[in-house]
């Protein structure tokens, strides 16, 4: 009976360990930036992360997460909710003391400016090396620059075209994907790994990429199968 129970309790921490465990982002630094009086509400203007968390900002204030809240909580401080923040990098993620943004930033976003920092997406548990570069202060505007780290995942060296049929490629307006057997979701992802546009797609109905800068981007089918899209 106590062998039975000390394999069970060991099968339990092995369970818990591998549910819990973090993960670390180093992938390709992005750039993310959104211009002054920009309208935050679109997604060209926001740093969509993961599901649970899209950073952005109003006019004025700080980030919030606009998938949890509308604005930036100026009362109980606690934007950008399901975030906490830490100056260091992730080296040394295990000595440092993770914050609410408001007091990460001590109530002044500029004095971060250049600082080495880390982003802990709480519910993810996705930890992120992340830099201010550019806060706009001192009236009505809210731009702001930052670098932060991508998942390791999208790196380019690890995108492989399959075998999934989609034209025309290269595109100037849309494309079609005349095979497939049932809706999908689809991401696509820029050359650094950052997402710039999601939604579902149907056989033979077409997606409008016209939104999308020129250039090289990664178009993936329901988290798994990926393949290079060229925009014209």
């Amino acid at each position: 009976m106590k062998r039975n129970y000390i394999l069970l309790t060991s099968l339990f921490m092995l369970f818990a360990l591998q549910n819990y465990a973090q993960t670390i982002w180093d992938g390709p630094t992005i750039t993310v930036t959104k211009e002054s009086d920009a309208d935050w509400t679109l997604e060209e203007n926001q740093d969509r992360i993961t599901d649970n968390v899209w950073l952005t900002r109003a006019d004025t204030r700080g980030f919030f997460n606009i998938v949890l809240e509308d604005e930036f909580d100026n009362v109980n401080n606690t934007s950008p909710l399901d975030t906490e923040w830490a100056v260091g990098t992730t080296a040394d993620i295990d000595d440092l003391t993770f914050l609410p943004w408001t007091d990460y930033v001590n109530n002044a976003p500029m004095s971060t400016i250049n600082v080495a920092s880390v982003l802990h997406l709480i519910t993810d548990d996705i930890y992120i090396d992340y830099t201010l570069i550019a806060f706009q202060g001192g009236g009505p505007g809210g731009a702001f620059t930052y670098e932060r780290s991508s998942d390791p995942a999208l790196s380019i060296s690890d995108v492989q075209d399959t075998s999934f049929s989609m034209y025309p490629n290269p595109t100037t307006s849309s494309i079609t994907f005349p095979e497939l057997t049932k809706e999908m979701s689809y991401e696509i992802f820029n050359v650094l790994g950052a997402q710039v546009a999601t939604g579902t797609v149907q056989r033979n109905v077409p997606v409008s990429v016209s939104q999308l800068k020129n250039g090289i981007y990664f178009i993936r089918l329901d988290g798994s199968t990926t393949q290079k899209l060229i925009k014209r």
